[in-house]
């Protein structure tokens, strides 16, 4: 038996409430004449773009499920590094980390250089590989990738010129103080340059010709490969102060509406952080957002559209199980509401599928959502 460490809340954000999930898993196969060294629990790896504490946690989870009730444990160990650069690099430091906590059965890229360097040096570690034999076999003839050359001018290095170093992105020169602050996710200091801008600048203005071209910015980053996740929510969030400034500051009706929008991830589907970074983007990008959250049902998409007249919707499935609910949303949406368009997003989803299932577009990531946002209301 295979158990997940997730429930009707979703996944928990601590070891304990990961824990306790697990042992009602393991009462309950208990029921039926199964034991603990029949089950396989994974205990799910959230990526550390989005949550950085969420590894310690899911380590001692594993930890405690080892330890109090005597099963097997796997983790989806590449998901750790979603988001972010040099990923094997980050999966096998953390692969080490979960064998030293009790990991038996990783699921990961058994083509991966860098992830099975791991698996045969903890082998040996572990006394699996006894004698060393097959880490020996391995690697007799190896040469170090690591070495410094004698003359330091030499060593080959990865040229950082086109990367942003943290703290230092939208610092070329550019005079906007706007621009600076969300390409650099400078949150701690927008709002009081926001409200002194606004002494002298009409609030649309502000936002058409200082905001927006910042978070677009952000998004060619993105897209080139010189922004991360991190980043992308760092200048997101900094973008979204700015917005809450000027809304707290301007009369009600001032800032106009660009469209309203509806997002949710599909039904039996509980990841939700794709979708979330969508909504911050889009709420960035002067759109009224109703986020319906997660394992949401055809209907209650169909309701929320006939409900606030929406004209777009974004569908998120991360699990290729759930991909058909997708379909029957849309269906039912296209046949409902003619007129209304989706976009769908998605790890599991590439764009002939995406057409296959009779969505409008697909986005990507985040900051396509926002392109195609533009698109769909003529802005």
């Amino acid at each position: 038996v295979v158990g997940l460490t997730l429930d009707e809340g979703g996944i928990p954000d601590t070891a304990e409430a990961r824990f306790t999930i697990a042992e009602r898993i393991v009462a309950e196969a208990a029921r039926y004449g199964i034991g603990p060294d029949r089950i396989l629990i994974d205990c799910l790896v959230m990526t550390a773009s989005t949550n950085q504490r969420q590894a310690e946690q899911i380590l001692r989870a594993m930890s405690l499920c080892k330890e109090r009730l005597g099963v097997k444990c796997a983790l989806g160990v590449s998901n750790i590094s979603f988001g972010l650069p040099a990923r094997p690099l980050l999966g096998s430091v953390f692969l080490a980390a979960a064998f030293g906590a009790g990991l038996d059965a990783p699921i990961m890229n058994p083509g991966s250089k860098r992830f099975m360097d791991t698996v045969y040096s903890y082998r040996v570690l572990s006394v699996e590989d006894e004698g060393s034999t097959g880490y020996i076999e391995r690697y007799a003839g190896w040469t170090d990738p690591y070495k410094i050359a004698a003359n330091p001018a030499a060593a080959q290095t990865v040229s950082t010129d086109t990367v942003p170093a943290a703290g230092t992105a939208g610092t070329d020169g550019n005079d906007d103080p706007i621009r600076r602050m969300v390409v650099s996710g400078r949150k701690g200091e927008i709002a009081a340059e926001t409200e002194r801008l606004l002494a002298d600048h009409d609030a649309m203005d502000l936002i058409n010709n200082h905001f927006i071209p910042a978070l677009d910015e952000v998004g060619v980053l993105f897209d080139q490969g010189k922004f991360f996740l991190p980043q992308l929510m760092a200048s997101a969030e900094a973008a979204r102060v700015g917005f809450d400034t000027i809304k707290r500051l301007m009369p009600a009706g001032e800032i106009a509406d660009k469209g309203k929008i509806c997002v949710a991830t599909v039904k039996g589907d509980i990841h939700d952080i794709g979708k979330n970074i969508v909504k911050m983007l889009l709420d960035n990008y002067g759109y009224t957002v109703f986020d319906l959250g997660r394992d949401v049902d055809p209907q209650e998409v169909l309701k929320t559209v006939r409900e606030r007249d929406i004209k777009l919707v974004g569908l998120s499935a991360l699990m290729t199980t759930t991909v058909v609910a997708m379909e029957e949303t849309i269906k039912l949406l296209h046949a409902e509401v003619p007129g209304v368009k989706i976009i769908v997003g998605g790890a599991v989803l590439t764009p002939e599928y995406a057409k296959q299932i009779g969505a409008d577009y697909y986005a990507k990531d985040a900051a396509e959502s926002a392109r195609i946002a533009e698109e769909v209301f003529g802005q």
